[in-house]
C-alpha cells in the first residue's frame, strides 16, 4: 500500500486478494488519503476488508452499512489516535463504552436522524451514571453536562462519517441538547484564604495551598512539581526572580489509552509510577505533559512561597536520612513520608477536613486558583496579560470571564470610594460660590457704613 500525489489529487494504491492489478482510489486532500489508507490497513488487520464494488462511470455507489459500534471503533483508531492526548482519549473512550454503545451501538450509522438524537439525549438524563472504580454509588443520574460531552464527541465522529461516506448527513447537527445549568463556583475572599493558611497544620496540604494561592497552579501541576523545576537559591531570591517551571502534571491514566497512544508514538507521558496494588490495575499514576502548550510556563515566586518550599525541602531531607533505602525518591515537592506521590483525591479529602474542622465556607480546591487569579488582577490593577502568564491560559478572556470574581468586601469598598471620590463633590462648587457671594455682599455693606475700614484694609495688604 502507498500514497502518491498526482497533480492536485492524492491516490491510495493497494492490492486486493485474487486481483493481479492494484486498486487506486483518488482523494482531493492528503488527509482524506491518509485516513483511507489507515481504514484499509485496519480492515485488513481485523479480517473485515471488503474491496469496493467496481461501478461504471456516472453510476451511484451504494453506501456501506456500518453499525455505530463498529464505526466508533474505526473513528477512535483512525482519528482519535492522531488527535487526542492521554486524558481526552481516556474520557472519550469511556463515554463511548459507557454511554454510547449500550444505547446506539447496534444502530446503523446511516439510519440515525436528528429526531433519534433528540430522543437519545433526553433518554440519557433518566439513566444512572456509571460509578467509577473506587468511588461510592450515590445513585446519581447522567447530567446535562455529560450529555453535552457526548454530543461534542458524536458531532465530531459523525462529521467524519459523512466524509468517509458512511452517511449523507450528520444527525447531531440541529439536535436539541438539555440545558446545563452552570452553577456559580464558590470562591474564598482574601481574608478567608488568609484564615485557611493560618489554620492549616497539615504540611503537605499547606504547601499545596501556598502554591495554589501564590502561583495560581492547578492541583495536578502542584502534585507533579519536581525539585528540578524549583529555583529558589539565595541569588535568585535576592534579585526577586525565584521561580518554578511548570511543564508536567500528575494524572491517573487508563492503561488502554496509554498503550494505544504509545503504539502510535503520541503519548505525552513523561514517567509512570510503579504500582503498589497487589492485583493488576486498569489505571496508572503518571507524570504527563500539560493539556495545552500555554500551560508550559514559568511562575515567579513570592518570598512567602519560597520560605514554605525551603521548609518542605528540609523536612524531606530528614525523611530521606531516617528512612534510608525505604525512601522512594521521585524528586517530588509534595510527597508522602516515603517519597511516593500524593493523589489528587487525598489532598481534596485533607482540604475538606480543613474546611469542616474550622467551619470555613465550603469551596473546592480548584477554587483557590480562582481566588489567586482574582487577587492578582486586583493587585496588578487589571494587568490581564501578566496574570495570564501565571495561570497558563491560552486566551486572555478565560482570565476575565472565568477567574475574575468580585468579592463583597471589595464591592463595599468601591461603594465607599464612590461616596468620597465622586458623590461628595456633587454641589460642592455651588455651595462655595453661594458662600463667597454672601460674604462679598456683607463686606460691601460694612465698607459703605464704615468707609475708614477700606483704608485700614488696604494698609494691611502692603
Amino acid at each position: 500500500m502507498s500514497i502518491r500525489k498526482r497533480g492536485n489529487s492524492y491516490q491510495v494504491i493497494y492490492r486486493c486478494p485474487g486481483e493481479a492489478s492494484p486498486r487506486t482510489e483518488t482523494f482531493k486532500t492528503e488527509e482524506e488519503a491518509l485516513i483511507r489508507d489507515m481504514q484499509i490497513k485496519l480492515a485488513k488487520k481485523n479480517g473485515t476488508f471488503e474491496p469496493p464494488v467496481k461501478i461504471s462511470k456516472g453510476a451511484v455507489r451504494a453506501k456501506k452499512e456500518i453499525t455505530v459500534s463498529d464505526f466508533l471503533d474505526e473513528y477512535v483508531e483512525v482519528y482519535g489516535l492522531k488527535k487526542w492526548g492521554n486524558s481526552y482519549y481516556s474520557m472519550s473512550t469511556g463515554l463511548i463504552q459507557n454511554y454510547i454503545k449500550p444505547y446506539l451501538g447496534e444502530r446503523y450509522v446511516r439510519s440515525l436522524t436528528v429526531r433519534d438524537m433528540d430522543a437519545y439525549y433526553t433518554m440519557l438524563l433518566d439513566k444512572p451514571a456509571v460509578v467509577v472504580s473506587g468511588h461510592l454509588d450515590t445513585g446519581a443520574k447522567i447530567t446535562a453536562h455529560t450529555v453535552g460531552r457526548i454530543h461534542k464527541l458524536l458531532k465530531s465522529a459523525f462529521s467524519k462519517a459523512v466524509v468517509w461516506e458512511y452517511t449523507v448527513v450528520n444527525p447531531t447537527i440541529g439536535a436539541t441538547l438539555p440545558t446545563a445549568k452552570a452553577g456559580k463556583r464558590a470562591v474564598w475572599s482574601d481574608d478567608e484564604a488568609i484564615a485557611a493558611l493560618a489554620a492549616c497544620e497539615d504540611q503537605p496540604l499547606r504547601i499545596c495551598l501556598y502554591l495554589a494561592l501564590g502561583c495560581s497552579m492547578r492541583l495536578g501541576e502542584i502534585l507533579g512539581l519536581q525539585w528540578a523545576n524549583v529555583h529558589i537559591d539565595d541569588a535568585l531570591v535576592a534579585e526577586g526572580t525565584a521561580f518554578v517551571k511548570v511543564d508536567r502534571e500528575l494524572h491517573r491514566c487508563n492503561n488502554k489509552s496509554i498503550e494505544a497512544l504509545e503504539r502510535v508514538n503520541r503519548s505525552t507521558i513523561i514517567y509512570k509510577f510503579p504500582s503498589i496494588m497487589p492485583k493488576k490495575a486498569t489505571t496508572t499514576l503518571v507524570l504527563k505533559a500539560p493539556k495545552t502548550e500555554s500551560s508550559n510556563r514559568t511562575i515567579y515566586l513570592p518570598n512567602a512561597v519560597v520560605e514554605e518550599l525551603r521548609q518542605v525541602k528540609v523536612r524531606q531531607e530528614e525523611y530521606k536520612r531516617l528512612m534510608g533505602d525505604e525512601y522512594h525518591d521521585y524528586d517530588l515537592v509534595v510527597s508522602q513520608l516515603n517519597g511516593r506521590p500524593y493523589e489528587i483525591r487525598v489532598i481534596d479529602k485533607a482540604f475538606y477536613k480543613l474546611i469542616t474542622r474550622n467551619d470555613f465556607r465550603p469551596v473546592v480546591f480548584h477554587s483557590l486558583r480562582h481566588s489567586s487569579t482574582s487577587l492578582k488582577l486586583k493587585l496588578s490593577r487589571g494587568n490581564i496579560k501578566a496574570v495570564q502568564g501565571d495561570t497558563g491560559h491560552a486566551e486572555a478572556r478565560m482570565v476575565t470571564d472565568t477567574y475574575a470574581h468580585g468579592f463583597d468586601a471589595d464591592r463595599k469598598l468601591i461603594a465607599r470610594e464612590m461616596d468620597t471620590g465622586f458623590f461628595s463633590k456633587v454641589g460642592a462648587t455651588q455651595v462655595d460660590e453661594d458662600i463667597d457671594a454672601d460674604m462679598l455682599h456683607k463686606l460691601k455693606a460694612l465698607i459703605q457704613s464704615h468707609p475708614e475700614l477700606l483704608s485700614e484694609l488696604l494698609e494691611g495688604t502692603k
